[in-house]
């Protein structure tokens, strides 16, 4: 195993309505709580609620064991949005387990990768729709 640097592109936002449009790939997502922003009045991405990774990241979307309490939490003129960031096989694991050490998202609680990283150091160059994530940050390797 090695130091690794992984970059996806953070594509979407997605919402219930269109997330039959979601990319059907490999990946990660991310689920959003979103709000009207106060200073311009329109809806922007206020809080990382939950990163996931599935083969099909749509799929992962619509069926994740999560999806009961996000969709449960918004407050009234709130949404939940939707980001996928496409990852290979060989590193989706990581790159979720990345991501989840590094933010924290509150609806990943039970992930084992909160507090340890399995993998090697990883650093990650977030690119694309990426409101509320670390643009760049890096892992460490914590068993």
């Amino acid at each position: 195993m090695s130091e690794q640097i992984l970059s996806p592109k953070m594509l979407g936002y997605w919402t219930e309505g269109n997330l039959r449009e979601a990319p059907d790939d490999s990946g990660i997502y991310c689920v959003f709580r979103a709000a009207k922003d106060p200073e311009t009045e329109e809806m922007d991405v206020q809080e990382l609620l939950y990163v996931g990774e599935h083969r099909s990241a749509r799929h992962g979307l619509q069926h994740d064991g999560h999806r009961e309490k996000w969709l449960a939490f918004p407050q009234a003129d709130e949404e939940i949005w939707y980001a996928v960031g496409l990852s290979g096989h060989a590193n989706r694991e990581r790159l979720a387990a990345a991501m989840i050490n590094a933010h924290k998202p509150r609806f990943n609680s039970d992930s084992p990768y909160l507090e340890r990283f399995p993998f090697d150091d990883t650093t990650v160059h977030i690119y694309g729709k990426k409101h509320k994530l670390q643009s760049i940050f890096n892992v460490e390797r914590h068993d």
